[in-house]
């Protein structure tokens, strides 16, 4: 006598009568501003400006063209989003982008004072109150510090010790892989530091750099 067979799982077709997740907030931006949308160009821009502002001027220093990079990074960003793969990665996305065209000013500025155009210790004056005399100097001379890093190691050093970003971050905001940003930041934590202990200003003012990832 033959053994009941038991009896095969019918194939499962997807039900299709579920409704579908709502998009994020995040993604209907996104999305919006990828088609042009004024408003959600804006609205995006008005969320991002003080971020990119504040990475701006921490890259470069004090100086009146610092909103001209801002609006360049921005295009960037626009004309970039398509590469953006996940909306929820937008801020990532912003930082990545801005210390890209940071970079690539201070490499403009580098060559424009090899050839002569402005002085290579220029740095613009920002507007200070009278007890603020010694951290003006201190910044004027920690910026002369990172005018002597290259592009890439100038943009490693202000996301993790200025912009304060997580390891993690910085390493997906340069494209490298986790191991190789730590390679480069403890390479470039010995040199700054080397740098910073031989100035009497930034020794006293700064202290030593890479301590829990902040001055």
């Amino acid at each position: 006598m033959l053994a009941a067979r038991s009896p095969m799982a019918e194939p499962t077709e997807p039900d299709f009568s579920a409704p579908a997740a709502p998009d994020s907030p995040e993604a209907q931006l996104v999305r919006a501003a990828r088609a042009g949308d004024r408003r959600a160009c804006f609205i995006l821009w008005s969320r991002y400006a003080t971020l990119v502002q504040r990475l701006v001027r921490r890259f470069l220093g004090p100086g009146p063209d610092y909103q001209d990079v801002c609006q360049e990074i921005f295009l960037r960003i626009f004309k970039r989003l398509g590469e953006l793969r996940e909306p929820a990665a937008l801020p990532g996305f912003v930082v990545s982008v801005g210390l890209g065209v940071a970079r690539n000013e201070a490499r403009r500025r580098r060559i424009r004072a090899i050839v002569g155009l402005v002085p290579e210790d220029a740095l613009p004056e920002a507007p200070v109150s009278a007890g603020q005399g010694e951290a003006r100097e201190a910044a004027r001379a920690l910026y002369q510090l990172l005018d002597t890093l290259g592009a890439e190691d100038r943009s490693l050093f202000v996301a993790r010790f200025i912009e304060q970003m997580e390891l993690v971050e910085v390493a997906a905001a340069h494209g490298m892989s986790l191991s190789t940003a730590k390679r480069r930041l403890a390479r470039l934590v010995a040199r700054v530091n080397a740098r910073v202990q031989a100035s009497p200003v930034l020794r006293e003012y700064v202290g030593a750099i890479g301590q829990g990832g902040s001055f």
